[in-house]
């Protein structure tokens, strides 16, 4: 069944790629339209229920990383299955695609980021990203030494990757540095343009970890276990930074 399901994903490879960030995007759109109807307290509910469940798939996908089962199997499957019916315009586009996920992209979309929220005096956003995007990618390298896991094997040359493979340094970035840049387009940005702007970066870190994937640098469980652990530090960081914002709001209301 294992090596079934294998086959079916690569050989539907393209539409998936195209699907699945979609349905992430309308999933976030969802989320996000919901969200603004809920009281505070119920906020704080969906931020703790959220970072529990990022945080639990993240330690069930090691666990089953050190087990060496079924997941590992449906990996090796998958990535076999790849590395056979690619096609190769295909991987050349995603080979640009990946780029997007990039660490040394991001971390100048990080800066940038940053500097800008320094300019326009707000700091503790400034603060916020720094942390979200800085301490985020330190949690993956961290994460990446404990583990030690070998990459899958890929020969096609449109894609190069070293250092270890659990969790995706690719997926995990993209998570923390366009989530975090969702996260200010809501509070900085016109109306009109948060929702669209949520859905844009939701498919965007959907795809740059499928790219991944399809790219065979990286097993399935390593992208997935990327998106979760650096969501759950996200949630973390910016329930840190609705409660500052409460705690400022208090105060100048006091004055």
């Amino acid at each position: 069944m294992t090596d079934v399901f294998a086959a079916w994903v690569a050989a539907h490879a393209l539409l998936l790629f195209i699907a699945l960030p979609l349905l992430c995007g309308a999933a976030a759109l969802l989320f996000a339209r919901c969200g603004r109807g809920l009281s505070g307290r119920g906020r704080v509910v969906c931020f703790a229920l959220g970072t529990c469940l990022s945080f639990a798939l993240f330690l069930a996908l090691a666990f089953a990383v050190g087990r060496q089962g079924p997941v590992v199997a449906f990996d090796r499957a998958l990535a076999g299955a790849l590395s056979m019916s690619m096609s190769m315009p295909l991987l050349w586009l995603l080979s640009w695609f990946t780029y997007l996920g990039d660490r040394n992209f991001l971390a100048v979309i990080s800066v940038l980021m940053t500097l800008f929220l320094l300019w326009n005096r707000q700091w503790g956003l400034a603060l916020f990203c720094a942390v979200a995007t800085g301490a985020g990618g330190a949690l993956n390298w961290l994460l990446k030494q404990s583990f030690e896991r070998m990459r899958p094997e890929h020969d096609h040359g449109f894609a190069s990757a070293v250092g270890w493979s659990f969790p995706s340094g690719h997926s995990s970035a993209a998570m923390a540095v366009y989530g975090t840049a969702g996260y200010l387009l809501w509070r900085l940005a016109p109306p009109a343009w948060r929702l669209p702007g949520i859905a844009i970066l939701a498919g965007l870190i959907m795809a740059v970890g499928l790219s991944r994937i399809l790219l065979q640098v990286h097993f399935a469980s390593d992208v997935f276990a990327g998106f979760a652990v650096s969501l759950g530090w996200l949630a973390l960081c910016v329930a840190a930074a609705q409660r500052l914002r409460a705690s400022g709001d208090g105060r100048q209301h006091l004055q």
